[in-house]
Order: C-alpha cells, then structure tokens, then sequence
C-alpha cells in the first residue's frame, strides 16, 4: 500500500509542475507578445490536464490495475489525434498536424514518467 501511496504522490507531483511550469511559460510568452507560442503551450498543458484527470480516474491500490487502466487511456485518447494527424499530412495542412503532433508528443512524455515512476517503485 505504501508503494502505491508513493506511486500517486511522485507521479501526481510531477503533474502538478509540470502544468505550473506550462502555466509560466504561456504567461511569459503572453508578455513578450508571442501569441503562437503561447497558444502551444496551452495546448501543452491541456494535454498534461487531460492525463492529470485520467490519472485521477485510473487511481487504485492495485497497481497493476492502475497500471493498465491509466496506460489504456494514453491508447484511447491519442489514437484520434494519430489519425487527425495522418489526415492533416495527406491534406497538406501544416498548422493541424503540428498540433496533433505537439498533443501526442506531450502525452508521450507524460506516459514515459509514468511508467518510470511505476518501475522506480515497483521493480527496484
């Protein structure tokens, strides 16, 4: 139980930084006038607040349960983006997959830390 307690508050401390340091970031940007960048990076953290929500949902004492139920949603929640992109290629619309491409790559990361974090606790 401990583990699983340690899993939470590592992975869910992580989030919450992670989504502070988007939210600086966009505030920056925003003062510099740099529109674009600033909408990146809230389409940054809208991903990290996705997956900050499903962890939440995922959460039980069993981690394996944990485990599959929250990595299952990296499938379900990407796999439009996956095809979203695709289509935005074949069509040549730039602006779209660099979107879909920036969503993916930051639940990406978020899924590695995940199973870092689960690893860390749960294997060494």
């Amino acid at each position: 139980m401990q583990d699983i307690n340690s899993l939470k508050e590592d992975y869910l401390n992580f989030l919450n930084m992670r989504e502070e340091s988007l939210r600086r970031s966009i505030e920056d940007l925003q003062r510099q006038e740099c529109r674009d960048e600033a909408n990146l990076e809230k389409i940054r953290l809208n991903v990290v607040e996705i997956f900050h929500k499903m962890f939440n949902i995922s959460f039980s004492n069993d981690s394996v349960e944990l485990k599959d139920k929250y990595l299952n949603f990296f499938d379900k929640i990407t796999t439009p983006w996956r095809v979203n992109r695709e289509k935005a290629i074949k069509f040549g619309k730039d602006r779209e997959a660099i979107i879909e491409e920036l969503k993916i790559e930051e639940a990406e990361k978020l899924k590695i830390k995940f199973k870092d974090y689960y690893e860390k606790i749960f294997f060494n």
